[in-house]
């Protein structure tokens, strides 16, 4: 706000030119540093599995929930072009389900700045806790394809680069996970989660438009997209704030109205038609 003209002379800038200017200033320094981030996360991960790897291993153990949670980093920000997650009840996912709001909702992008084709699988068993719905809803926000798997075998990644992840659980004793970084490790991980990704069922947040023949109330959607995943009636439920009668009453309705007798023909009747 003040600014020296000479050696004895200072003028004074206004206010309400100076703080915009400055707030302006800092916004700039920020972009510069959110762009730099993940570029320096991904020079930081290699150097440290390349600390940490023996050369004829193929595979990193993990031994704790931190190293789990870097490894998993280390697949998606050493991609190139894609990344396919699978996300069972395991400590990573209830770790990243508490994690600060940008670790699980953030873009992926590549080395060039360019959004990565991230695909994301997630057990049903997940959606009655805390946060699942935001945090799936920001990450087709953010452009990733999300789809409901009942019985996903398990938490881990993959990418195009030959790195695979998987969280073990933790059962009191160590390790709690693998790193792999063999393209042989690495096509096993792939080949049982692009598997589990087919079962899947495709999953939109509740507002996202449908097809011009949707004859569904927004809630309807939500109902049937959450059985279509393998949710229980009560799951819905406390996800949508109802009672088990009123989803019990809505599911009738719905099979009637797609012509299905089990809850699998709706799911497979309301994706053939483009509801879900």
């Amino acid at each position: 706000m003040i600014q020296p003209v000479d050696g004895e002379s200072w003028s004074v800038v206004p206010p309400d030119v100076a703080m915009p200017a400055f707030a302006a200033e800092l916004e700039a320094r920020a972009r510069i540093v959110r762009s730099t981030a993940q570029a320096l996360s991904r020079v930081y991960l290699r150097t440290r599995a390349a600390d940490r790897t023996e050369a004829t291993s193929g595979a990193v153990l993990l031994e704790s929930l931190v190293d789990v949670a870097q490894a998993l980093h280390q697949v998606t920000t050493t991609a190139q072009e894609w990344v396919l997650s699978s996300r069972a009840d395991s400590p990573l996912s209830r770790y990243l389900l508490d994690a600060p709001r940008p670790i699980s909702t953030t873009q992926f992008l590549d080395s060039h700045g360019e959004p990565l084709n991230v695909r994301l699988d997630i057990d049903p068993g997940l959606l009655p806790e805390p946060n699942v719905l935001e945090i799936m809803q920001a990450r087709v926000e953010a452009g990733d394809d999300v789809r409901l798997t009942r019985g996903v075998p398990f938490t881990g990644a993959v990418n195009d680069q030959g790195l695979a992840m998987i969280d073990l659980g933790d059962d009191g004793g160590s390790p709690v996970g693998i790193l792999l970084n063999r393209p042989a490790g690495s096509a096993r991980v792939q080949a049982v989660l692009e598997f589990a990704w087919r079962l899947g069922t495709p999953w939109q947040p509740s507002g996202a438009p449908a097809s011009d023949s949707d004859f569904l109330e927004p809630r309807d959607r939500s109902i049937l997209r959450l059985m279509a995943g393998g949710v229980s009636d009560a799951a819905i439920a406390r996800q949508l704030g109802i009672s088990s009668r009123t989803v019990e009453r809505r599911i009738r309705v719905l099979l009637d109205r797609l012509n299905a007798t089990t809850r699998f023909q709706a799911g497979v009747q309301a994706a053939r038609q483009g509801l879900i």
